[in-house]
């Protein structure tokens, strides 16, 4: 028994979390010789809440709850800087199992999932743990190597790992489609582009009709962008991932969450954008709309309801509709005043209308709430729009960007954005 534990110990569901504390999740996790589970997640992040909200806090993840140690790192927060930058997050939200003993990674899943995709992810990271070593299955062995690889941010090895563990999966493996995306995603951060739509184009057709499988066609079309406009491989990747995600949001039953139905009817949106088939993207985008009302209509509270906010946001500009993200986000604000994503969203849509001193008023509400994290660049670059939408001196604002992005864990720091921040500065001071 860990009674310590209680203090900074969150339930969802069947799961009780130890939140922002790696150091005593560790220690727990070693102290009952059971793997330890990490939710690397932000605040900003709608699928990550998603994920909190309704897969993990689901009564389906009981028969695993005793399995491993639950843990939670808000990427964010200045106090978990040190596990950020061991465990490089490539996207929101990451889940990591790792074994407590060594601290390597035994299992990685990234973005959303069904409660019986994080089932088996679970129940695989558990196996693991038991097997010690290196694993019989030379699959999970290249996975392994892709994990460690990622760690020490060799991408190079990621990707051939990664792409090693595909090759090895068999076609109706489980594992098989999380595989496929951790590959995509080392060859897209790799800017592998053609290896990357070469295997989109091979593997299209046999991704699941879920988020999962979005996710790839996601990746491949991104990639397919990046060879040349009239690349034979890149126009029938692009139509082929369209047709693909198409499919998808068509069928009624498909293993969709509402924030999953969301993401991809968002994906179409901008895939249908760039084919130059606007008022067809303008349809996935009012579908969109609907499946977010609904699914805030039938949150039994704001917080809940809140989940959605970010993608509603997002819509009601695409449809040129702000005044219902106002209204939206002004209402939030109250009914969470503790939490600085509806006042950060609601300057963005306050800038859109061109209502610049209540944009200015709110973006420094939720800079005042905010700590000193990934966010909140992205945030004073939003204060950064509005001061100069009112003409007003920018650089105390760009001096603080500067700081805060240097002050992030190494994983997270970008040297071109602080290149331009040092530049913008030297030119303001002439």
């Amino acid at each position: 028994m860990l009674p310590a534990l209680v203090l900074v110990a969150a339930v969802h569901g069947p799961l009780t979390f130890i939140e922002d504390d790696h150091p005593k999740a560790l220690a727990a996790a070693r102290a009952a010789q059971k793997p330890l589970f990490i939710d690397f997640w932000a605040t900003w992040c709608h699928s990550c809440l998603s994920m909190q909200r309704f897969v993990l806090s689901d009564a389906g993840m009981k028969p695993i709850s005793d399995g491993l140690v639950w843990s939670s790192v808000e990427t964010e927060r200045e106090t978990n800087k040190a596990v950020v930058e061991k465990y490089p997050v490539d996207a929101w939200p990451t889940f990591l199992i790792v074994d407590p003993d060594n601290e390597a990674v035994l299992g990685r899943f990234l973005g959303s999932g069904t409660v019986q995709d994080m089932r088996a992810f679970v129940q695989d990271g558990i196996r693991a743990y038991r097997e010690k070593g290196r694993p019989a299955d030379p699959a999970w062995a290249a996975q392994r190597d892709g994990d460690a690889a990622r760690n020490r941010g060799n991408l190079e090895a990621t990707a051939d790992a990664y792409g090693r563990a595909v090759q090895l999966s068999a076609p109706d493996e489980p594992q098989r489609p999380e595989r496929l995306n951790l590959y995509m995603l080392a060859l897209l951060r790799l800017k592998d582009f053609r290896s990357c739509v070469r295997t989109g184009l091979a593997e299209a057709g046999h991704t699941p009709d879920s988020a999962l499988g979005v996710d790839f066609q996601s990746y491949a079309f991104a990639c397919a962008r990046e060879l040349p406009p009239g690349d034979p491989d890149a126009v029938r990747m692009r139509l082929l991932a369209m047709a693909r995600v198409q499919e998808i949001v068509a069928k009624p039953d498909a293993p969709l969450a509402a924030d999953d139905r969301s993401d991809a009817l968002a994906n179409l949106a901008e895939m249908l954008d760039v084919a130059g088939r606007h008022p067809e993207a303008v349809s996935a985008m009012e579908e969109r709309a609907r499946v977010l009302e609904s699914a805030a209509a039938a949150a039994p509270d704001a917080t809940l309801a809140s989940t959605f906010d970010a993608h509603r946001t997002e819509t009601y500009l695409y449809l040129k509709e702000a005044r219902k993200a106002e209204h939206l986000l002004a209402r939030r604000e109250k009914e969470m005043p503790q939490d600085y994503n509806p006042p950060a969203r609601l300057a963005r849509v306050l800038l859109e209308e061109k209502k610049l001193t209540e944009a200015e008023a709110a973006v420094d509400r939720a800079l005042a709430k905010m700590d000193r994290g990934q966010r909140r660049v992205g945030v004073l670059a939003l204060k950064a729009k509005i001061l100069q939408a009112e003409g007003k001196n920018t650089s105390a604002v760009w001096r603080e960007q500067l700081e805060v992005l240097r002050s992030l864990p190494k994983t997270q720091r970008k040297p071109a954005q602080e290149a331009e921040l040092e530049s913008k500065l030297r030119t303001a001071k002439r």
